[in-house]
């Protein structure tokens, strides 16, 4: 082999063990710029389910309040409805009591 031809081989042959190199730094860029990516992605996505909960919660819990609300306002009418029931009968029963020991 001439020495042409081993110098031609030996320029070859670093040129592939350059681009070997060039190319693994490459990958290795690439790599890593996917994987900061991705973990922007999820900390985003994560963020974002993180919001959504929040506001579903508030909705909820509202929802509760004014639920409570209209059975707490139903509750104290069916009390007055009682009360005033009873009203009614305290009042006969007083009669009753009052006829029995006056006619008595």
């Amino acid at each position: 082999m001439s020495l042409e031809a081993i110098k031609l081989v030996s320029e070859a042959e670093q040129y592939a063990q350059d681009l070997r190199t060039d190319t693994q730094a490459q990958i290795k860029k690439i790599k890593s710029d996917s994987e900061r990516s991705g973990r922007e992605t999820l900390e985003s996505s994560l963020n974002g389910a993180f919001e959504e909960t929040k506001r579903l919660m508030s909705e909820a819990e509202q929802k509760a309040d004014q639920h409570a609300g209209k059975i707490l306002e139903q509750s104290h009418q069916e009390c007055d409805a009682l009360k005033a029931r009873a009203s009614v009968k305290l009042d006969k029963a007083v009669e009753f009591i009052v006829e029995r020991i006056v006619i008595d």
